[in-house]
């Protein structure tokens, strides 16, 4: 039993150890591949274009106002591409905290399936070794009664014959 136990726990532990490095690299990937998704408005594009104009023209006040302004705008972007990306992260790591979630659920269910038919069966071995415990004792006791009763036997014949001997030789 205590080899299952052990045996019981190994498997949790590993399972536990295979869920977070799938979380972790669950995690990774989405966020990878949410970044790769990641695009800027039209407006953001154009005023990176006309900044771009304006400073090839020369005109490098009005194309550092326009730098501020698409600055602002790709910030504002991005913190707002970073809030969904972090929504769509949780939506899914989520699920896949659900679905771990489950099969350890599934493993305990398993391994309490498993120690309560080790038991059961440990306990029919245990009935099988009493009765077997029993039978011989029961034999024993019954080869006993017929050798006590073979012994008195005897002992009546031999009792018997010592006094018909006995007899015998006092009318002589």
């Amino acid at each position: 039993m205590s080899d299952y136990e052990a045996t019981a726990y190994l498997s949790l532990e590993k399972l536990k150890e295979k869920h977070l490095l799938e979380f972790q690299q669950f995690s990774d990937n989405i966020t990878k591949e949410m970044r790769k998704k990641m695009k800027f408005s039209k407006d953001l594009i154009e005023l990176r274009d006309k900044e771009a104009k304006l400073v090839k023209m020369k005109r490098y006040e009005e194309a550092e106002k326009i730098k501020m302004k698409a600055d602002l705008l790709e910030q504002f972007e991005r913190n707002k591409m970073e809030g969904e990306i972090q929504a769509v992260k949780e939506k899914k790591e989520s699920k896949l905290r659900h679905k771990q979630q489950l099969a350890l659920a599934a493993l305990l269910k398993r391994i309490q399936r498993d120690r309560n038919e080790q038991l059961k069966h440990r306990q029919i071995d245990s009935q099988r070794l009493i009765q077997r415990n029993k039978n011989i004792l029961n034999d024993l006791i019954n080869k006993q009664n017929q050798e006590t009763k073979r012994t008195l036997e005897m002992l009546k014949k031999t009792l018997a014959s010592t006094k018909k001997d006995q007899g015998e030789g006092k009318k002589n």
